[in-house]
């Protein structure tokens, strides 16, 4: 779980793509104050031509209904180095069929007006030990889905090492 997220847009009449594009923007890690990693913090950006980013809370029908593929909008998988090898390590809090996602369900930013192309940042907060998981060199791949069903480009951030306690 994503422990916060923060979207603004702006309208913008320049030429992009509807497909939606994320550029990598940076990753920090935030000390707890006792000697260990507490959160991370992934700044991305975005833009899409016809605005069609987010999802509404009527949003519940196929494909974006709960437990369906498009429910969550933002794919946020998280992966650790393990030796040479990145794998996407299995939750330790639901057993052995499920891996460590992130996925976060993003608001409707589609802005009112003529002009519906945005743009702006997108900043994922994410806990240095989500779900109770300790992974010490460890990185992230993200991808935004529009209401179109258009994919983004998918960004892999570059590997951060964390301190546990």
């Amino acid at each position: 779980m994503v422990a916060g997220t923060i979207i603004s847009c702006n309208p913008n009449k320049d030429n992009v793509s509807a497909v939606p594009k994320l550029t990598f923007d940076g990753i920090y890690k935030f000390n707890s104050g006792y000697g260990y990693d507490s959160f991370i913090e992934i700044d991305l950006g975005y833009e899409d031509s016809d605005g069609d980013l987010g999802l509404d809370d009527a949003d519940t029908l196929f494909p974006f209904g709960y437990q369906q593929k498009e429910f969550y909008n933002l794919k946020v998988y998280y992966q650790h180095k393990i030796g040479v090898k990145w794998v996407n390590p299995m939750n330790p809090l639901l057993g052995p069929s499920d891996t460590l996602v992130l996925h976060e369900r993003i608001r409707n930013i589609t802005p009112t007006g003529r002009s519906k192309a945005v743009h702006g940042n997108l900043v994922l907060n994410i806990p240095a030990r989500p779900f109770q998981y300790r992974g010490d060199t460890v990185r992230f791949t993200i991808q935004f889905t529009d209401r179109a069903l258009h994919k983004s480009n998918i960004i892999v951030t570059p590997s951060i090492l964390l301190e546990h306690p």
